[in-house]
């Protein structure tokens, strides 16, 4: 490019003090990419030695347009800024703050010149870096080198939009339109020697509606030299309380930055950094007790870890004040989602379907995939267990996501009959581990009859046709509508897991009678343990019923037919033998297993990425999906 690509004339100046070296590469790179007719001050803030004067004399042989300059006395940074921006600048000229400790890309002055132009609010400019607060790229607290900063901008830039506004800039590298210095100034001394000065202009000009931008298409690398050595913690302390009691907007939008306004590309850019893949087993809704939903979760994990171990970390998502599943996952890596234990992930999955926003609001802030499992739509189906948005809640985060699985056609049929929509869905059928060894193997002593309290369980209904004449226990249902020495009443969500596989096994015939089920996890248990069982004729146990070829599977048209079945079946006495062929949570983790690879392997849809963050954003902007930290605003 030339100087005719620049929209006005730009006066560059380097503040140095020492560290030669590094000035030196600085100039090279320099030397090669400004463009002609740009002046260029080294402005040598009393450096000890000659060492700064020796490396421009060096370059200036190949550098016509540089220029040395030696301050007589040492100022700091902030004032032979301000000194340079009165006496070196040229008239109506744009300033260029440059770092010693620098090393520029091609095209990266044009390019900030072209985003500081593109509107007349656009006061100050910072390009892109490896070190640069909120402009690095990556996004990470771990040290990034500038090639890796430098590769992984080149992958991405081209998925960011040219420009964004920004809560504040970087003096590193930072581009000033003259309009501003001339109606404002350049720094306040009173932050001298350094340190928030350039927030303090931030700020200070926004008050007057000028912004500043970030450059995304351009490039400086940023080799930071500890500049003010021991004493930059307390002038960072000193100087951050005077910008606070000036500008106490400051705190609220550089949070609000990163919460409504970052890129979601550039918030997983540290995601292309070269690492094993990371997969986030979502498990933050788990109850501290025993449901289908924890059955399913904790089974199809367990069986996971041998089929992903070997190319991917698995992390397990746990509420900080969940315990009552700890004992199973003891050897897990467990991620409890603090604020001091950040994390990025490749893909959050959650075995379960998403039941609010602030779950997916966790999901999509810490992967840029996310996927979960439709087990059911009966939350939204009975408007006695639906809840406001829920239906929009239900749809938009199957649209949304990467992936969804069902565990069986019927539910995703349901999805797609209740919102008249065809979603994709990949389903994948439950498992059991149930029947594995001899022991289970046992003629029982009662019938169970087993669901919870909802009503859709119709376990009460089933108890009132079948009375007492059978030795029953009844898990679920509100009040026992019949009573008396032959049954026992057992509430649901109260037993742990084993107790729950042991009262399977002790039974000698099941009755599920749920009126509405997304697949029916204790069939399948009970048919592999050779347990007669039945159910109400449907079109999940119909699928059921194909899928399992199990002749101990009975569907009844209504649960009055239910005493002559289990007639039938009780009276016969003894126990089935055991389904060699039954399907195992291993076989349903194989099935995912292969998919995680291949979501993990696609490139980010960035499409997709971005229209779940706009979504959230603007949820989270009316009413935050997380609370917000102390002392915070989370509007304006």
């Amino acid at each position: 490019m030339s100087q005719s690509d620049i929209r006005t004339r730009i006066t560059i100046v380097i503040p140095a003090y020492g560290a030669a070296e590094k000035l030196r590469i600085c100039l090279e790179s320099l030397q090669r990419r400004v463009p002609p007719g740009c002046p260029v001050y080294v402005l040598d803030d009393a450096t000890p030695d000659d060492s700064i004067r020796d490396v421009c004399n060096e370059a200036q042989s190949n550098f016509p347009s540089l220029r040395y300059v030696r301050s007589e006395r040492n100022r700091g940074f902030v004032a032979s800024c301000n000194w340079a921006a009165e006496n070196l600048r040229g008239t109506g000229d744009d300033l260029l703050l440059l770092n010693s400790d620098t090393s520029v890309t091609d095209g990266f002055l044009e390019e900030m010149s072209a985003v500081l132009h593109l509107h007349e609010k656009h006061g100050l400019v910072t390009p892109r870096s490896n070190s640069a607060t909120i402009f690095s790229i990556p996004d990470t607290d771990e040290i990034t080198t500038p090639e890796e900063s430098f590769r992984i901008w080149q992958e991405i830039k081209h998925l960011l939009p040219r420009y964004q506004v920004m809560p504040t800039a970087v003096g590193f590298c930072l581009l000033i339109k003259a309009e501003v210095l001339d109606r404002f100034g350049l720094f306040d001394e009173a932050y001298s020697p350094g340190y928030n000065e350039e927030n303090d202009l931030a700020c200070r000009i926004n008050r007057y509606g000028y912004s500043a931008v970030a450059a995304n298409h351009a490039f400086v690398c940023h080799y930071e030299s500890s500049s003010f050595g021991s004493s930059r913690d307390a002038l960072e302390l000193r100087n951050r309380s005077t910008l606070l009691a000036r500008y106490p907007e400051y705190e609220r939008v550089v949070y609000e930055y990163g919460r409504y306004r970052q890129d979601p590309v550039e918030k997983f850019a540290s995601l292309r950094i070269p690492h094993r893949p990371r997969l986030l087993y979502d498990l933050f809704h788990l109850p501290d007790a025993y449901t289908g939903t924890s059955d399913f979760g904790l089974n199809l994990l367990r069986a996971l870890r041998f089929y992903l171990n070997e190319d991917w970390d698995v992390y397990v998502g746990l509420r900080v004040k969940q315990h009552y599943f700890d004992h199973e996952l003891i050897g897990y890596k467990i991620y409890r989602d603090r604020s001091d234990d950040p994390m990025l992930f490749d893909l959050v999955f959650k075995p379960c379907q998403v039941f609010s926003w602030p779950e997916f609001y966790r999901m999509n802030r810490l992967a840029p995939r996310v996927s979960y499992v439709l087990q059911d739509i009966i939350a939204v189906r009975c408007e006695y267990l639906n809840s406001p948005h829920r239906d929009t809640l239900f749809r938009k985060t199957a649209q949304l996501s990467d992936a969804v699985f069902s565990i069986s056609r019927f539910s995703r049929a349901d999805f797609e009959a209740y919102y008249g929509v065809e979603q994709p869905m990949h389903i994948i059928y439950h498992g059991t581990n149930a029947g594995m060894t001899k022991r289970e193997f046992v003629t029982g002593q009662y019938l169970l009859v087993m669901g919870n309290y909802f009503i859709h369980k119709g376990v009460t209904e089933a108890l009132e046709q079948i009375g007492e004449r059978w030795p029953t226990v009844v898990l679920g249902g509100e009040e026992p509508p019949v009573t008396g020495p032959n049954l026992k009443w057992m509430r649901s969500g109260g037993l742990s897991r084993s107790a729950m596989r042991s009262l399977l096994v002790n039974a000698r015939m099941l009755v599920y009678p749920s009126y509405y089920e997304g697949f029916g996890l204790p069939v399948a248990d009970a048919l592999a343990l050779g347990k007669p069982v039945a159910v109400l004729e449907s079109s999940v146990n119909r699928e059921l019923e194909t899928l399992m070829a199990n002749p101990n599977l009975h569907l009844v048209r209504t649960v009055q037919e239910l005493p002559r079945v289990i007639a039938e079946y009780y009276e016969a006495g003894g126990t089935s033998a055991p389904d060699l062929h039954v399907r195992r949570w291993n076989d349903a983790a194989a099935e995912y297993a292969e998919h995680f690879r291949e979501i993990g392997s696609r490139v980010i849809n960035v499409g997709l990425l971005r229209e779940r963050w706009q979504t959230l954003r603007e949820l989270d902007a009316a009413e935050p999906l997380e609370p917000v930290p102390l002392g915070l605003s989370a509007g304006t």
